[in-house]
């Protein structure tokens, strides 16, 4: 009975090491949530989606058949031995307390074997591909979820992570998001009411049992999160704010096409070849404040595509991308970034934009792979947690944006929070 006994408490102790392993820094920030960064430059075009649709979100409803499939490049001149374990997190993506073997079956580090080599490009490539779930590991438990990817089979070398969830769908949302109804916000935002049902589903309270975030355009950074309800029916829990469900609206994003290389598409300017393409956008100017501009967009996100090819994934080239932002001053107190997926909504060195007084503009750079994209200039205060969306582009209530709502419930004696219903919804320019 004791040898028994020793032998349950080395496995935990094992297990509970191995929970920790991986590089804490890297994985969450710290303030302790889990984090969507990219680590290696030579990692790109990072895409993370429902198979079938390629700019959905990572949420996948529990045991449904359609998996989630991870794709992203590699520019490095060999193949690596990449792999990735799975973290699950609670409903302010801080790590649950939630063991390994209590939310997923399979192993807890799997490797990344789907791998292919560009061809037909000028800039070589490596392009890997994994379906989730799959042999390896299944998924058990809804929620949050972190997915890390590192390299040579060393869990502290962390190439990127990508957040994702899975939904029990037991609750169903009905939201709208649209002008606000408060003065100081009507003609800058949006309003997102919700309503949840769940007649169904047991809450027995819903003040300090339930969390419900909402996303704007797939940006983690940009969240309204902890609402608790305004009104409680039978069945029925309303989130009919005036001020606290407010989002600032933006504009529209702005979108460039380079799928090809002798014809120059939308918003190119010029198109050069000195061992790699080169393509110089149009010069952006910035957006008058008191102005809509009304531009179809993807809400930020890009789409991979190359003229004459069959497989993009493998034979779209990577080519620089030359961005002009004309400003007659510089900004102070901060800097410009060339922001959205297209930089995976990061702020680094590589998407900064520098000053250049004697042209007065911003200039920056991206190495991109073809496609179409969507980008916005954003300030970024000095100092600052957050970015500022309206400063260079303006904000207002016609543009039309794409909204996350996750609604999470924590009963008495849950362990976890549990992801019990999900929705995307778009605003209209009404």
């Amino acid at each position: 009975m004791q040898k028994s006994a020793n032998i349950i408490a080395a496995i935990i102790m094992i297990a509970t090491l191995h929970a920790v392993s991986y590089s804490q820094e890297m994985v969450f920030d710290n303030a302790g949530k889990a984090r969507e960064a990219v680590f290696y430059e030579q990692i790109r075009t990072i895409q993370f989606y429902r198979k079938g649709w390629i700019n959905s979100y990572p949420v996948l409803t529990i045991h449904e058949d359609i998996p989630l499939i991870l794709e992203f490049d590699d520019l490095s001149d060999r193949i690596e031995n990449y792999s990735y374990l799975v973290i699950h997190c609670d409903a302010d993506w801080n790590q649950s307390d939630l063991m390994e073997q209590e939310y997923m079956d399979g192993y807890f580090e799997n490797p990344v074997q789907d791998i292919e080599s560009s061809f037909n490009t000028y800039f070589n490539y490596y392009h890997y591909r994994l379906s989730l779930p799959n042999d390896d590991i299944r998924l058990k438990v809804s929620g949050n979820y972190l997915l890390v990817v590192f390299r040579s089979y060393n869990v502290e070398e962390v190439v990127f992570t990508r957040r994702f969830m899975i939904s029990e769908a037991s609750a169903t949302i009905n939201a709208v998001a649209k002008r606000p109804v408060l003065t100081k916000y009507r003609d800058h935002g949006h309003e997102i009411d919700i309503t949840i049902e769940h007649q169904h589903y047991r809450i027995d309270d819903p003040f300090s049992e339930t969390t419900l975030s909402i996303y704007q355009n797939g940006v983690w950074d940009h969240e309204i999160h902890g609402l608790k309800p305004l009104f409680v029916n039978p069945g029925e829990l309303v989130y009919d704010y005036q001020g606290e469900n407010i989002f600032m609206a933006g504009n529209e994003f702005r979108t460039f096409n380079i799928t090809n290389t002798r014809v120059r598409e939308y918003h190119v300017r010029q198109i050069e070849f000195l061992d790699q393409f080169h393509f110089e956008l149009m010069p952006d100017e910035a957006n008058p404040a008191h102005l809509y501009f009304d531009r179809d967009d993807m809400n930020g996100k890009y789409f991979i595509e190359a003229e004459s090819v069959s497989d993009p994934s493998l034979e779209a080239d990577y080519a620089y991308v030359h961005f002009t932002l004309q400003m007659p001053l510089r900004i102070n107190g901060g800097s410009v970034y060339i922001a959205g997926a297209l930089t995976n909504w990061q702020f680094t060195n590589l998407n900064k934009m520098q000053y250049d007084l004697a042209t007065r503009t911003y200039r920056g750079s991206l190495l991109l792979k073809q496609g179409i994209y969507n980008y916005r200039y954003i300030f970024l205060p000095d100092n600052a947690g957050a970015f500022d969306i309206s400063e260079i582009e303006g904000s207002h209530y016609q543009t039309r944006n794409e909204y996350l709502i996750l609604f999470y419930h924590r009963g008495q004696g849950d362990r976890y929070d549990r992801l019990i219903g999900h929705q995307v919804i778009h605003s209209t320019a009404g």
